[in-house]
C-alpha cells in the first residue's frame, strides 16, 4: 500500500520540528543564565567517566542525566530535552550526528526455569520456537534466524524482563543491562552468533556548542571505561 502524501509530509516533517523546538528551549535556558548540560542515556550505561572527565575542564557546569527509551532517543536530543545522549543502535539518524563508542555482547533473557537457563552459552538455533518479546519491529533487530513472535512490545528494559519473568517468551539484551538488573527469576546467556550492540554518541546536527564539543571528548576518550563500568564488579573495583 502507498504511503499517502499527507503522511510522507508529515514523517519528514518530524525531526524538523523537533529541532525547532530543541533550539527555542536552548534559547530560553541561555536567557536564564544556566550553565548546564543534560546527558541523555540508555539502560546500563553509565554516564559518570565521561561526567568526571568533563567536569575536571568544566567545573562551573552542572551535568543532569536524564534516561532515554528506545522509542524517544532520538526525539529527545531533537526536541532539546537531552544535550547529548547516549544510544543504542537502531536509533532513527534523521537529524542527528552518530559516533560510534564502542560494542558489547547480546545475551538472550531467558526465565529461572527455562530449560536453557544456566547454559554457558547458546547458539541462536537452540531458541527456535521461543518467541520473542521485541522493544520495536522485529526487522530492525539483530537476530539472523526467524522466531516466533509473542505480539508483545516492551517499551523498556524493565516491561521487557517482566514479560520474561512471566514466561511470555524470551528477549535480547546487551551484556551492561544484565548487570543492572540483574534478577533471581531471570537468567542471561551469552549468544556469541550475534552481531554485538553498538552504542553510540548522538549529538543534533543543529546543536552547535563548545560545551557539546567538550563532552563529546571526553566521551571518546572515556570509552573503554564506560564499557567496562557495564560489568559491575570492574565498577566497583574502580571507584
Amino acid at each position: 500500500m502507498n504511503t499517502p502524501p499527507h503522511r510522507l509530509r508529515r514523517d519528514a516533517a518530524g525531526p524538523l520540528l523537533a529541532s525547532v523546538r530543541g533550539v527555542r528551549r536552548r534559547v530560553s535556558v541561555a536567557g536564564r543564565g544556566s550553565r548546564r548540560l543534560v546527558v541523555g542515556f540508555r539502560a546500563g550505561i553509565p554516564v559518570i567517566p565521561a561526567a568526571r572527565a568533563f567536569e575536571a575542564r568544566n567545573p562551573d557546569v552542572v551535568v543532569d542525566v536524564q534516561r532515554m527509551e528506545w522509542d524517544d532517543q532520538a526525539l529527545m536530543l531533537l526536541d532539546g530535552r537531552a544535550d547529548v545522549g547516549y544510544v543504542r543502535l537502531p536509533v532513527d539518524e534523521a537529524g542527528l550526528h552518530l559516533t560510534p563508542l564502542y560494542t558489547e555482547p547480546l545475551m538472550v533473557a531467558l526465565p529461572a526455569d527455562h530449560r536453557l537457563a544456566g547454559k554457558e552459552e547458546l547458539a541462536e538455533a537452540d531458541l527456535d520456537g521461543e518467541p520473542v518479546i521485541w522493544h520495536a519491529d522485529p526487522s530492525t533487530q539483530p537476530t539472523r534466524r526467524p522466531h516466533p513472535d509473542s505480539g508483545l512490545r516492551a517499551r523498556g528494559v524493565e516491561e521487557k524482563l517482566e514479560h520474561v519473568a512471566a514466561g511470555r517468551g524470551v528477549s535480547f539484551v546487551g551484556r551492561s543491562e544484565t548487570v543492572f538488573y540483574s534478577r533471581p527469576d531471570i537468567s542471561y546467556v551469552p549468544i556469541p552468533e550475534l552481531a554485538p550492540e553498538q552504542v553510540c554518541l548522538a549529538v543534533a546536527e543543529s546543536r552547535t556548542s563548545r560545551l557539546v564539543d567538550d563532552f563529546s571528548a571526553a566521551a571518546r576518550e572515556t570509552a573503554e571505561i564506560t564499557a567496562e563500568c557495564g560489568n559491575y564488579a570492574m565498577w566497583q573495583a574502580a571507584k
